[in-house]
C-alpha cells in the first residue's frame, strides 16, 4: 500500500470545512444526508484556497468602548426645575421644542385613497399612495368636500 498525499486538516481548516458543508446543505436540500457528504467533500476539494478562506472562521474584534470626559458647566445658579411650578411662558417654550405631531388623515382623504386605489390597483401600496398623495393636494376645496360628504353619507348608514 502506498502513501496517500491527503494531509490532515488543521483545526482552522476543518471549522472552515463545517461552515462549508452547512451552507452546502442548506443548498442542496434534495439530496440525502450520504450523497451531501461525498459531493460536498468533492466540492471542497476543488475550491481555490481563497474559496475556502471565505468559510474560515474570523476571530471576532471586540471594539474598545471609550469613555468620553464630560466637563460640567459651572453655573452660579443652579436650576429648580418643579413640575407644577413652571410659568404658562416656560410651558409654551417647551411645546414651541417639542416634535410637531404626526398629521392626522382626514376621512375625506382616507375616502378619497380608497377610490383611488379601485382605479390604480395594478400599482404597488407605496406607489398608490405617493401618488394619491399628489393628486389629493391638487384638488381644490369643493373637490375634496365630496369626498367629505361621502364619508358623512357612510356614517348614516
Amino acid at each position: 500500500m502506498g502513501t496517500t498525499s491527503v494531509r490532515p486538516y488543521s483545526e482552522a481548516e476543518s471549522k472552515a470545512l463545517k461552515r462549508f458543508m452547512r451552507s452546502y446543505r442548506k443548498h442542496h436540500a434534495d439530496m440525502d444526508e450520504e450523497e451531501v457528504k461525498r459531493s460536498g467533500e468533492n466540492a471542497w476539494g476543488k475550491l481555490l484556497p481563497q474559496q475556502k478562506k471565505h468559510f474560515e472562521v474570523r476571530p471576532r474584534v471586540i471594539a474598545v468602548k471609550r469613555k468620553l470626559i464630560v466637563k460640567r458647566k459651572l453655573s452660579t445658579k443652579q436650576k429648580k426645575s418643579v413640575c407644577g411650578m413652571r410659568s404658562p411662558a416656560q410651558k409654551s417654550k417647551i411645546r414651541a421644542r417639542r416634535a410637531p405631531p404626526n398629521p392626522v388623515m382626514s376621512t375625506a382623504f382616507i375616502n378619497f385613497l380608497r377610490e383611488h386605489q379601485k382605479r390604480n390597483a395594478h400599482l404597488t401600496v407605496k406607489k398608490r399612495l405617493q401618488k394619491g398623495a399628489v393628486l389629493w393636494s391638487k384638488l381644490n376645496k369643493q373637490q375634496q368636500n365630496q369626498y367629505r360628504k361621502m364619508g358623512d353619507e357612510r356614517k348614516r348608514k
